[in-house]
């Protein structure tokens, strides 16, 4: 049975009086970290198999955590003072963070935490100042954040943030769509948050914001999502059009005056959500995919290995045996029952989902406004994408394209094509595409 809700333990502190000096409990998230680091300490990682549930993406899970714990043993550690551990809120789920002295030097431990209080993810990283996300210097206050919840079926709950500039005027809403992969509210980068970057830009300018945990990022396959039920429907459209449903009501939004947001699958997905909410405003396409999925991880798969230096053969039989499961996916009798192994180690119905979706030829039967902000060191859409959608959207005087040249995949600026590593290093999204945005929710 999934685990839905956090333990009790975050939501109860307790105080406790002695000698008329209140002191708080110890973060349950903080102890559960300095447990796991204490094992590793002593020399007994085996003792931290109970940080990981019992699913193969918990024994997954596990296994990467060991072998990275080996390597920090081997040319980093061993371990010779635990310093301070702080935490983090990365949606429904919790993370720390733990500077960690060894023999080379210092470095930061990363726990990744779901609401079961189980971990999913373990990282190393070089020791820097900046642990988590930092927001800019905010210009304006006078907004508001509300706790909501997505609830597109009896089973399934996501939560999130609705931000709403103060006063009486109802305001433009926008609702932000997610990503692939497992992603919470925020868009949680390592030490980066894209969708909260965009909505504490775009809430000062007096326009709503809805950000909300994604399905896979809260259920991670497990009941009631397991991988075979999940397609495009039930990863992201479903909920995003509930979304657009459940804001109607609110009362400080003007419903006449909704948009979607999509970015890379969401702006890809985005023309069926639009076709399912009746009086959407308009779409914001933030690099959206042109194309299949299928079609453009090999592109992806090139480029990082052409960025390689070492150990580039091995690298080359990784993305080999990659491009054989894309494959897979891509052959004309893969059905429901099919036994192939399959990229991401997904179920045949997602696949066949991809196959079958025409973004472009759905987008073109669109008559709402439309803007698309594309960047060009964006290694994961690329400028073959751009040039799909403003060759299929040519003449549509709903459509709008900007190509921004010093933005990357997640709209941070730079110089040159970024790098996965890039998304390691702290920055906020450019101001360019939020004022892009603004103009555009604006009418200008």
């Amino acid at each position: 049975m999934i685990k839905l809700h956090y333990s009790s333990r975050i939501f109860f502190l307790l105080l406790i009086n002695y000698c008329a000096v209140a002191q708080e409990e110890v973060n349950p998230y903080k102890k559960l970290t300095k447990q796991f680091i204490g094992a590793v300490k002593k020399n007994e990682p085996w003792r931290n198999y109970r940080f990981f549930d019992s699913s193969s993406y918990g024994r997954s899970s596990e296994s990467d955590a060991t072998r990275k714990i080996e390597d920090f043993n081997k040319n980093r550690g061993p371990i010779v003072a635990v310093e301070k551990t702080v935490v983090d809120t990365q949606g429904c789920k919790m993370a720390t963070c733990t500077s960690i002295k060894g023999k080379n030097g210092k470095f930061l431990w990363y726990h990744y935490y779901d609401q079961a209080e189980y971990l999913q993810r373990f990282e190393v990283d070089t020791f820097h100042t900046q642990w988590f996300y930092k927001p800019e210097p905010l210009e304006n206050t006078n907004f508001t954040r509300k706790e909501i919840a997505i609830v597109p079926n009896h089973f399934i709950r996501l939560p999130g943030y609705l931000y709403v500039p103060t006063g009486n005027k109802k305001s433009a809403l926008v609702i932000f769509v997610h990503d692939s992969g497992q992603n919470d509210r925020n868009g949680s980068m390592s030490k980066n948050k894209v969708y909260l970057d965009m909505a504490l830009a775009l809430v000062q300018k007096g326009i709503s914001v809805l950000i909300y945990d994604k399905r896979t990022y809260v259920y991670s396959f497990n009941d009631p999502f397991p991988a075979d039920s999940m397609d495009y429907y039930s990863e992201t459209i479903d909920d995003a059009v509930e979304a657009f449903s459940m804001s109607k009501k609110i009362k400080e939004i003007d419903s006449s005056r909704i948009y979607i947001a999509g970015h890379s699958l969401g702006g890809m997905c985005a023309p069926l959500i639009a076709k399912k909410c009746n009086g959407l405003k308009g779409l914001i396409l933030l690099a959206p995919i042109g194309r299949s999925l299928l079609e453009s991880i090999p592109d992806q798969l090139d480029y990082v290995l052409s960025l390689q230096t070492t150990n580039k053969e091995d690298s080359q039989k990784m993305i080999d045996y990659l491009k054989w499961q894309i494959q897979n996916a891509l052959k004309p009798g893969l059905n429901l029952k099919s036994k192939l192994v399959l990229p991401g180690n997904g179920k045949p119905k997602y696949w066949m989902t991809d196959q079958k979706y025409k973004v472009l030829d759905e987008a073109k039967t669109l008559t709402l406004p439309i803007i698309l902000l594309q960047g060009g060191r964006d290694y994961n859409v690329t400028k073959k994408d751009f040039d799909l959608w403003t060759g299929a959207m040519q003449g549509k005087s709903n459509f709008k394209a900007h190509w921004i040249e010093n933005v990357d995949h997640y709209f941070f600026e730079g110089q040159g094509k970024a790098r996965p590593e890039d998304i390691y290093i702290p920055k906020h999204v450019s101001k360019n595409v939020t004022n892009k945005i603004i103009e555009f929710v604006n009418g200008k």
